[in-house]
């Protein structure tokens, strides 16, 4: 039986057109106010990882207390599955960089002088041996990828201090038999990312305007050739040696590893290939003129793409577009400016879950100490569906009955011809009858015969939906009567 439920999540409603009246491409976009999210504990955020196995979001960050102390918090806010609603941990700040086991069984969080781990089961942590890790003063990142723990280390007295000091990217012997040890070392602030077929990019910090850093896309391999890591394109964004290089905010690669979007500060989204780092051609709707790009992320079975921003006003922080840019519906825009949701999508403060039906999203306040979680529903990108102009003829008690109608689809045509779905239900009695197709129009009829018996019958016409179209259903509500009786009808 198919039933439209509640929608969870943050509150968002997009004002729908009529595909019949005006094309997709002609739409204009609607800019929604978010809901209201989850308020953090955290007073810095520096990364976040989805643990689809146990069904949470994990954060690491510095917990502060009225008198000024703190420490380090490790926050895991379940979505779905077992255990209490939030994991937590605490320990010396500051903590920075989270990642997660693919099967969710443990969970890595980055101190000055170690890595935390800890096992992860059901709600509950339990620490581990740390794993050892040269100093870091700059904030470590963590990225799970290749089966293998990645992390970065940059010693220094204070972070006024980090722009001037050797760094290295080292990766960590997680299991027995596997090496330790560093596998790069730069000379400025490196950022991780992570991808699918143990894809990882190196994304150094600008160190000034005139700065050209060098981005790098590495493969994880066994080491049998003594290079953990293989090399597969670097680039750099001022190619010509003038004007700004890349002022890097996040990266995320596509569901395939074919596309590597960056989150540059002066150009927006700008696009790679993901195995050899050429410029590739954006098709994407860009954030709005004036917002600050933060975030990017693909969802993992590659249907969504999100560039999230930092906005004034009402103008919306966060676009969510299908990654198939020839799907020519117009994003979703979501808008943060809310006391109780945050202002702004902080930097490298997107991610999907593995299924892509959930973004979940990192907001902070104009001076980014108080941050909140929000989870949207992807769905609520699809175009509407709806039941429009549905009667019927007479109900008689063992007669044939017809009902017509038509199905209104917003935007895009589907890409495969409707059919709709018909449940009777009669008393204690359920069938599911033949599925009606849906003419070019959109108009449809279905016949059934009505119980012999007079009395109420009801019918659920439901639409599944399709990759561009959301779900919708009817309920058809009859009085049936026998054949001598005068026939009524209604509908609800």
């Amino acid at each position: 039986m198919l039933v439209a439920g509640a929608l969870a999540g943050s509150a968002l409603t997009a004002a729908p057109g009529t595909a019949s009246a005006a094309p997709a491409a002609a739409a204009v976009a609607s800019v929604v106010p978010s809901g209201p999210g989850v308020e953090l504990s955290a007073a810095s955020f520096t990364q976040m990882a989805v643990d689809d196995a146990s069904r949470r979001v994990w954060i690491a960050g510095d917990r502060v207390y009225p008198d000024g102390s703190r420490d380090g918090e490790l926050v895991g806010v379940l979505y779905g599955g077992a255990g209490p609603a939030v994991a937590s941990a605490h320990m010396a700040a500051p903590l920075s960089g989270v990642a997660v086991e693919p099967d969710g069984s443990k969970v890595y969080a980055g101190q000055s002088d170690r890595i935390a781990s800890y096992s992860h089961s059901s709600g509950f942590l339990d620490p581990l041996d740390p794993i050892t890790a040269p100093a870091d003063g700059c904030g470590r990142e963590l990225v799970q990828t290749g089966g293998r723990l990645f992390f970065t280390s940059r010693p220094a007295a204070s972070p006024e201090d980090c722009a001037g000091t050797q760094g290295s990217v080292g990766v960590a012997a997680t299991s027995e038999g596997e090496t330790a040890g560093e596998v790069m070392y730069t000379s400025a602030s490196v950022h991780l990312e992570g991808g699918p077929g143990g894809l990882l990019v190196t994304a150094p910090e600008r160190w000034s305007p005139t700065d050209d850093p060098d981005l790098g896309i590495y493969r994880v391999t066994d080491g049998a050739d003594g290079n953990l890591l293989e090399f597969l394109g670097e680039r750099r964004f001022a190619e010509d040696g003038t004007g700004q290089g890349m002022d890097f905010r996040d990266a995320d690669f596509s569901a395939d590893g074919s596309v590597l979007a960056v989150a540059d500060g002066a150009r927006g989204t700008v696009l790679l290939g993901g195995r050899d780092a050429r410029f590739l051609e954006n098709h994407y709707a860009p954030l709005p003129q004036g917002v600050a790009p933060t975030a990017v992320a693909f969802s993992p079975d590659g249907k969504w793409f999100a560039q999230g921003g930092a906005a004034s006003g009402d103008a919306a922080d966060l676009t969510l577009a299908f990654a198939d840019p020839s799907v020519g519906r117009e994003p979703l825009r979501i808008s943060f400016e809310d006391e109780a949701a945050g202002h702004r999508v902080v930097p490298r403060g997107m991610e999907f879950s593995g299924d892509g039906q959930q973004l979940f999203v990192v907001t902070s306040d104009q001076e980014g100490t108080k941050f909140w979680l929000h989870t949207i529903q992807t769905r609520e990108a699809l175009a509407p569906s709806r039941f429009v102009d549905v009667t019927h003829g007479p109900a008689v008690a063992g007669g044939l009955f017809r009902v017509t109608g038509r199905l209104d689809l917003d935007g895009l045509a589907p890409t495969e011809a409707p059919r709709i779905t018909v449940l009777r239900l009669n008393g204690p009695d359920v069938a599911d009858l033949p599925p009606v197709p849906v003419s070019e129009d959109g108009t449809f009829v279905m016949e059934d015969v009505l119980p012999d018996r007079a009395g109420n019958v009801q019918y659920v016409l439901g639409y599944a939906g399709d990759e561009v179209h959301y779900l919708s259903e009817y309920w058809l509500v009859v009085d049936t009567v026998e054949a001598s009786a005068t026939v009524t009808r209604g509908s609800r």
